[in-house]
This record gives structure tokens, C-alpha cells and sequence, in this order.
């Protein structure tokens, strides 16, 4: 990415807030304790990221605007001798001018948010944050706490940016569609370090270990999510995250992955014998399931909704459930089939989208279905990722290959 990519987010952003004055205010995030003076890995909140470009914490961007008039101001840690010989290096002024394209006379030193926040606020009274609400009940973030100091503002109007935010981030850049290829292609190659490595009596994450091995190589520090590694029955269970299972000769083996590139999240499902050969019954599930996977790579496109998407998807798998006599009921694929087929991809691999709503030219979507048979140790999912035009759908994914005599060829000539 460069610095003008999110120039243009933001003046995309600054279209569209209607009120004569107002602001909006955002944070990379704070990184959090986990023990002692160790903290967790620090993950940087993604629309800032979208409107930015920068990874560091506690970092916060302001957006002013009056009327025609617009302001662009990001606050940053002053340089610390210290704190850069115990953590390492943090962005100068003229450094962060140059990722995120604010001019180096709007980067200001975060000793100076409070005090300027507070002056803004008689002048651009209407306050903009970014108010995503979470499930988990003792869920908290920058915007929440921010809207909780102007509680006591009569003065000052409180708005939710995140929808308008979400929004813009639902229709990819092709500055982004070619982010998240580059993830793909690194994700693709650590597939193919799976199956030439599978082999009956190893642990779950010992292949893994393969995978793992391939990102690093290719210099991605970031996986887009935790590895899933399901072989057997295991694979039944939609996040099953244990990978620590003996693979029996006869299972199949479920890895649901992804790299990141520049921020950006593939998020691939394959899956396929650990011994190199599928059984009857394991190619009969495979390839309805394969099925399923293919049809929505015809159908998909722009202006479509997850919920066509899925209503097809089910239509395919009951039908060919029924056929081979899996199941006695249509109403029965809900037992076998119980996930979407589809989320929005992109900074985040669940990348959010405003529920509901057709899906816009340019949106990048997962296409997975699956099928999940306890009774017979066998769970199946296809998952590739595909970016919508007005008429149909590119699968970005394409190259990695999911056909049974494939899989089989390609597995039998690296044994």
C-alpha cells in the first residue's frame, strides 16, 4: 500500500459527514497486559489501519471538518531514548507523514490529544467515534471510552462512525484485491507443503508445523487467523483449534487457513486424505460438497446477499445429500450443514459488512461450504475466496487445487 490509498479513504470518509462542523477521532488501539510485565501480541484496530496505514499503537488520527474545510491530524509518541533501547524504534514525525499521507505539519505528539480534543470540541461540536459494540459483555475499546468523557458535554453531539466506516471497507481497492492474492499465494504454497508432508501416525500440529514453516519462510509475520488442523472426527467440530490428535491412516484431514499480506487476510479451507487415497464413502461427501463450492463460484456476483448465496448453497448440498442417501429428509441437511457459506474478507477474515445488504461490486467473499458427519468421522469443507464484479465472480483461489484425481495425483507423486 502507499500513502495515497489512504488520502483516499479518508477523503471518501470526509464525503460522507453531512454536519457543518464536526470531527472524528480514532486510535490504533493500546496494546494489553497479560501478565506480569508481558503483554499479548498487539493487533492494530483495522479501520484506523484503512484510514492510515499505521501498525504502531497508540497512535490517533482526527479528521476536522467545517463546511468545505477539511484538517487532517495524527498524534504520535515523541521519540524516547530509553523506551527505543528496550522496545525498538517508533515512528518520527516525518516518517508518519510519509505512510499515512497527513502532512508533517498536522503529526502532533499524543501529549497534546487531551488538551486539543477539548478545544476542538467548542469549535467542531459534533463528535464522531467509532462505536463497534462486541458480544463479549466486558467489551471495550477507544471509541467507548471516549464517548464516555463527553457524557457530561451538553454541547457536544456523540455519533457512530463504524457503520460509514464499514461500509467503505466493503468494496475492495485494487490495491487490496492484490494484497490479499499476495496472501494467497503464500497460503497456496503452504497447502501444497501439507500434502506432500501427510502422513499417517503424525500429529496434528506436527503437519501443521509445515505450514507454519512456509509462512515464515515467505516472510509473513502474521497468520490471518489460527490455524484449524481437523483430521477425523475432529473435523466435525466447525473451530475445532486443538490440533494435537494422532491422524489415523483413513482419515481425512480439514486445515482451514490463511496468510496476511499488507494487512490483508486469505482464508482458505481444503481438505484431503491423510493417506493419500480418499475412501468411497469420503469421495461421495467430497465431491457434493465440491459441488456446492462450485456452483457458488458460477452464481456469485455483485448485488447478490449472503442469504441467496447460502439458500443456494444448501439447495446443492440437500440434494445431493438425499441422492446418495446420507440423509432421509430435506429438512435433515440442517444436522449436516449448519454454518454460512459466506463472510466479507479482507483487513480482518471476518471483515465486517452492514448486515443485509446486497453485496457491492468489488467485495471480496469466502465461499465454504461443508458437510460434517460425526456418525462416520468424516467433516468436509471447500473454501475459496472470491472477488465480485457486476456480472460474476474471479476466484482468487483458483490455483489451489480441490478436485479428488488431483489431490490424489499430487499427493501420490510427492510420497
Amino acid at each position: 500500500m502507499n500513502k495515497s490509498f489512504y488520502k483516499k479513504n479518508r477523503k471518501k470518509l470526509f464525503a460522507r459527514l453531512e454536519d457543518e462542523a464536526c470531527m472524528v477521532i480514532l486510535s490504533s488501539g493500546y496494546s494489553v497486559t497479560r501478565s506480569a510485565d508481558e503483554n499479548y501480541p498487539f493487533q492494530v484496530n483495522s479501520n484506523f489501519f484503512y484510514l492510515t496505514g499505521v501498525t504502531q499503537e497508540k497512535v490517533h488520527l482526527v479528521l476536522l471538518k467545517k463546511g468545505e474545510e477539511v484538517k487532517e491530524l495524527l498524534y504520535i509518541d515523541e521519540f524516547d531514548e530509553q523506551h527505543a533501547k528496550w522496545i525498538g524504534h517508533r515512528l518520527t514525525k516525518k516518517e508518519a507523514a510519509a505512510l499515512s499521507g497527513v502532512a508533517v505539519s498536522g503529526i502532533r505528539y499524543i501529549t497534546a490529544f487531551e488538551k486539543d480534543i477539548a478545544d476542538f470540541a467548542k469549535e467542531y461540536p459534533v463528535v464522531y467515534l467509532d462505536l463497534e459494540t462486541n458480544r463479549n459483555f466486558n467489551f471495550n475499546s477507544f471509541g467507548l471510552s471516549m464517548a464516555k468523557k463527553f457524557e457530561n458535554d451538553s454541547a457536544v453531539e456523540v455519533k457512530n462512525i463504524y457503520e460509514a466506516i464499514i461500509t467503505l471497507r466493503s468494496a475492495k481497492d485494487k490495491y487490496e484485491v492484490e494484497e490479499i492474492k499476495k496472501a494467497i499465494a503464500v497460503t497456496a504454497k503452504g497447502i501444497d507443503a501439507l500434502m506432500k508432508n501427510a502422513r499417517p501416525g503424525m500429529k496434528e500440529y506436527q503437519l501443521e508445523a509445515y505450514f507454519d514453516f512456509v509462512l515464515k519462510s515467505e516472510g509473513q509475520h502474521d497468520f490471518a487467523f489460527t490455524t484449524i488442523a481437523a483430521s477425523g472426527g475432529n473435523a466435525t467440530t466447525l473451530h475445532y483449534s486443538s490440533n494435537d490428535s494422532v491422524m489415523q491412516d483413513g482419515d481425512l484431514i480439514l486445515f482451514d487457513l490463511g496468510a496476511k499480506s499488507g494487512g490483508y487476510s486469505a482464508d482458505i479451507s481444503r481438505t484431503f486424505p491423510v493417506n493419500g487415497k480418499f475412501s468411497p464413502l469420503q469421495r461421495t461427501i467430497y465431491e457434493i460438497v465440491l459441488a456446492a463450492n462450485k456452483k457458488i463460484c458460477k452464481v456469485a456476483k455483485a448485488g447478490m446477499t449472503m442469504g441467496e448465496l447460502q439458500a443456494i448453497t444448501v439447495d446443492v448440498l440437500a440434494d445431493g445429500c438425499l441422492k446418495a442417501g446420507l440423509i432421509k429428509t430435506r429438512e435433515e441437511i440442517k444436522r449436516v450443514y449448519f454454518h454460512g457459506v459466506s463472510h466479507s474478507l479482507g483487513l480482518d477474515t471476518h471483515d465486517p459488512m452492514p448486515r443485509g445488504i446486497p453485496l457491492p461490486v468489488g467485495a471480496v467473499i469466502t465461499n465454504e461450504p461443508g458437510l460434517y458427519f460425526p456418525e462416520h468421522n468424516i467433516g468436509i469443507r471447500i473454501e475459496d475466496d472470491l472477488y465480485l464484479l457486476k456480472n460474476k465472480a474471479i476466484n482468487l483461489s483458483a490455483d489451489i487445487i480441490k478436485e479428488v484425481d488431483e489431490i490424489e495425483a499430487f499427493m501420490a507423486e510427492n510420497k
